[in-house]
């Protein structure tokens, strides 16, 4: 295993949702039509840990799953992502503590 990152496993499933499976974790889960808002969350542990997370939460702003850059699967679940109107990817270069929202777009 090249990273720590790719333990975690991300996937788009045929029912429209993205599942996270992290070690030692329960599932996550959410139904794209139960999505609110994404975020990229940024900190300063690299390059020793992961330092920059999808965030994907619920209308309550519940965190309903999480994972890092380089899981296993995040180009297939950004590819999705990237589907909804507006979305756009912000913070990745940061390497401060940060939350960046990417959809719903800030900027109009």
């Amino acid at each position: 295993m090249k990273h720590p990152e790719a333990q975690f496993v991300v996937e788009v499933t045929a029912d429209d949702e993205i599942v996270c499976r992290a070690p030692k974790q329960a599932e996550q889960r959410i139904k794209m039509t139960d999505l609110a808002a994404v975020y990229v969350e940024t900190n300063d542990d690299g390059p020793w840990g992961a330092d920059v997370w999808w965030l994907l939460n619920d209308n309550t702003g519940q965190t309903k799953v999480a994972f890092p850059q380089m899981a296993t699967g995040d180009t297939e679940a950004l590819a999705r992502l990237q589907q909804l109107p507006g979305f756009s990817i912000r913070g990745m270069n940061s390497t401060d503590n940060a939350r960046f929202e990417c959809w719903p777009s800030p900027v109009e």
